[in-house]
């Protein structure tokens, strides 16, 4: 097997096998390229993995009472070794010299020991795995065995298994099974509901031939059976190649026909081409591929750290690593998981872990992904008109958990048991959680901001942004004892407190969406005539406008009381104070829960994640500095951090308010999320946006990067542990490179029109004839 060469600040190696803990690596480690994700089980079996295969937009209930989920698809990975008669796996016999290799740089995971059977024979075991970046249908995996202590009858079996359920639940008829030419074993079968037809290939090959090769067909199932005769120290080499394709790839997708095709034969006749193609390659040809696609990615995504602990910057590139592969780019029919496609976790349902945690990435590395992201909320807004109707409501309402484009709400109706009623927590997000249909809206202007994207706003942008003003005019309550819009009854991002009345970030995005609409229905008629034509039919829009403005005008907006606190709602300031120490410094989430039930929960003054403070981070001037980091403080403290969004967004504010320790603290925490010791932390798959809050951590964060009323601006809070922070970035078109320092930045012009921007007020532009500038300003002057 080829020898590979490894650079350190690439790679993350264990050297023992923990098989009680497999479920966080096989998310950590997960291969994918937004197509299709697989997580990194082991190629044996043990009690307690959970192999995964996830395709993007292959949604399916599996029961009437159920909510559409990301199904678990036929596996691939499974290979299962037999040596004398013992199967090979690491809990029974012995081994030595273990090794497993993630490597974030080309997405290959490697592992090899030399394992020892019961009976006593000695193996040397090596394998290698990914999914391809090139060609993002396929699945390769390469193995040697060598004999080492004597000869040996090896068996080995592998093929595709369909016997995958998501935590039980069944998406995928029995399907049709063939084997093409004596070789190739093909899977035929489609979702059980949404009538997705599902196709999957793959194909071994040997440095030798087998003694005996005997296909096996069974229920849900498909292997081959191989035997072979090894004598010690002639390794026997396999490449297995394997290829998925779906009647909803975009292949067979048009403007018509968005949910794809029913035709199962169709499916198979590309199949059946692909891996004809694919697999004449062999393993190293396809790895080779991959790993050109994969050097083009880091080539202008990579994010440089120079730090005293080389932990900051393998976290950062795992973090980009997940962030190429929880994305199908260019796709607008998909949004992204919570978990990416990793595991299971939420199903795979997007969330406003998209605009709030994810885009601002997405839009100022890879502006078209960014676009595809906020057209498939332009696609699903049939399901957000439902919801509205079905709540009394106009306009969009957003379904807080999103999956196929019609699917509307996939909220679960209910969660964990409560510890106090024994009974089932009610899921009130689905119901109460308002605030994504502003996050949406937030997002489109973040978009429009940071690219200048004219014709999106024509085709796409306009709209989303009435429609969820129009949602906010209906949603909003008039008081006549305040006289006053107010927004009551909702969760805001701080979970642990339901049925609240005007939370801040609520009101103040909602606020936004209905402003900012009514300036973009005044601009539409010369910026964007396509818009304005198309959405006159339906309204009279300058009636529209002034409704949006009234209601805005007209909104509660909490403001700072006299000791400086801004209501994070109106009852959180009331609430019994408790001490939160035990479970702040509670290594896993949610432990309050084992001394208080949800009731309980939600009359004390504890918050789940970052919302006040979430408020701050995405309205930065909304309130003068010191009053801004009172409320930071205060509610800090009183926020367990149960939740993988709340770090990150605490990290950036921390570093603009100068809390250096605080906001390394919180960036190292945010990688620690996925990436840390917590050996259970990933176990339903990785936690999406804090990937993307990892970069914003170190773009937004300690290179100071805003984008507030469409002008870019950057700052110095570099933390003193780091010598050199420098990234790439996209804005209006052109394309930066950002380099902090501890006593000055630098930004480089790399293509496009001129770009201006301050740092640390001090303005400057950079051209193709002027391409650099650098201004002296330490991380303590930012401050």
């Amino acid at each position: 097997m080829k020898e590979r060469t490894w650079l350190p600040g690439w790679t993350v190696e264990r050297r023992a096998f923990d098989p009680a803990h497999t479920a966080k690596t096989e998310s950590i480690y997960a291969q994918g390229n937004g197509y299709i994700n697989v997580r990194c089980a082991e190629d044996e079996r043990y009690v307690g993995q959970t192999r995964g295969t996830f395709a993007t937009l292959t949604f399916n209930k599996a029961l009437p009472d159920e909510v559409t989920e990301l199904p678990n698809l036929p596996d691939v990975t499974a290979i299962d070794l037999t040596v004398n008669g013992e199967r090979f796996s690491l809990d029974r016999g012995t081994y030595r010299d273990y090794l497993s290799r993630f490597d974030i740089r080309t997405g290959e995971v490697e592992r090899s020991c030399v394992w020892t059977s019961p009976a006593g024979d000695a193996v040397r075991i090596r394998s290698r795995r990914m999914v391809s970046l090139a060609q993002k249908h396929v699945v390769a995996a390469t193995l040697e065995i060598e004999a080492l202590s004597g000869p040996v009858r090896l068996m080995v079996e592998s093929g595709i298994d369909a016997r995958m359920t998501n935590s039980g639940s069944q998406h995928l008829h029995d399907g049709e099974k063939r084997l093409i030419d004596g070789r190739i074993l093909r899977m035929a079968t489609r979702t059980s509901e949404s009538r997705v037809p599902i196709a999957i290939h793959c194909e071994h090959s040997f440095s030798a031939d087998p003694a005996r090769a005997l296909p096996v067909m069974q229920r849900r199932r498909f292997v081959m059976r191989y035997a072979f005769d090894l004598e010690p120290g002639v390794p026997l080499s396999m490449d297995k190649i394997s290829c998925y394709h779906t009647g909803r790839d975009r292949s067979f997708a048009s403007a018509e026909r968005l949910g794809g095709i029913k035709d199962s034969a169709r499916v198979l006749q590309v199949g059946d081409a692909c891996i004809t193609s694919v697999s004449s390659m062999g393993y190293e040809g396809l790895f080779e591929a991959s790993r050109a696609a994969w050097e083009r990615y880091w080539a202008h995504a990579d994010v440089e750290i120079e730090s005293d602990d080389p932990f900051d910057q393998l976290g950062m590139r795992f973090a980009l690593y997940h962030l190429n592969i929880m994305i199908d780019r260019g796709e607008p029919r998909a949004g992204i998981g919570a978990k990416g496609m990793t595991g299971e976790g939420y199903k795979g349902h997007s969330f406003w872990d998209t605009e709030i945690f994810l885009l601002p990435y997405y839009a100022l590395t890879d502006p078209a992904a960014a676009r595809a992201l906020l057209v498939y909320r332009y696609l699903s807004l049939p399901g957000a008109y439902a919801k509205a109707q079905e709540n009394g409501y106009e306009g969009a309402m957003f379904p807080w958990e999103s999956a196929w484009l019609d699917d509307g709400e996939t909220t679960p109706l209910f969660g964990a048991a409560d510890i106090v009623t024994g009974e089932s927590i009610p899921i009130l997000t689905g119901v109460l959680e308002h605030h994504i249909t502003a996050d949406i809206a937030w997002g489109v202007y973040l978009y429009h901001a940071v690219t200048g994207d004219e014709e999106f706003m024509d085709r796409y942008g306009c709209e989303l942004m009435v429609e969820c003003a129009r949602f906010w005019a209906s949603r909003v309550e008039w008081k006549p004892e305040t006289r006053r819009y107010e927004i009551t009854n909702v969760i805001g991002p701080d979970e642990y407190k339901e049925h609240v009345d005007n939370n801040a970030f609520t009101n103040y995005v909602a606020a936004f969406t209905l402003t900012h609409a009514a300036d973009i229905i005044d601009a539409m008629p010369k910026r964007w005539p396509d818009a304005c034509e198309q959405l006159s039919r339906r309204y009279n829009l300058h009636e529209l406008a002034a409704k949006f403005r009234e209601r805005a005008g007209g909104m509660y907006l909490p403001g700072p009381r006299e000791d400086g606190l801004v209501p994070q709602n109106d009852q959180y300031l009331d609430l019994a104070e408790v001490d939160l120490s035990k479970y702040r410094s509670e290594a896993g989430v949610s432990s309050i829960f084992e001394d208080y039930g949800w009731e309980e929960a939600n009359k004390v003054m504890v918050s789940k994640q970052a919302d006040l403070v979430m408020l701050l981070r995405v309205m930065p001037d909304l309130f003068e500095p010191e009053v801004a980091k009172r409320n930071f403080v205060f509610y800090e403290g009183r926020c367990l951090h149960d939740s993988s969004l709340s770090h990150g967004q605490h990290g950036i504010l921390a570093a603009w308010f100068g809390l250096e320790d605080m906001a390394l603290d919180m960036y190292r925490h945010a990688v620690r999320v996925d990436f840390g010791e917590n050996p259970t932390s990933s176990d339903e798959g990785i936690h999406s946006a804090s990937m993307g809050n990892v970069w914003q951590c170190a773009a937004c964060g300690f290179a100071g990067l805003m984008w507030e009323h469409g002008e870019l601006s950057f700052a110095n809070h570099l933390p003193g542990t780091w010598k050199r922070l420098a990234f790439e970035m996209s804005w209006q078109g052109s394309r930066l490179r950002v380099t902090v320092e501890p006593d000055a930045m630098t930004v480089e012009h790399l293509s496009g029109a001129p770009v201006s921007f301050t740092i640390d007020g001090r303005a400057f532009s950079v051209s193709h004839e002027e391409p650099q500038a650098r201004c002296v300003c330490g991380a303590g002057d930012a401050a």
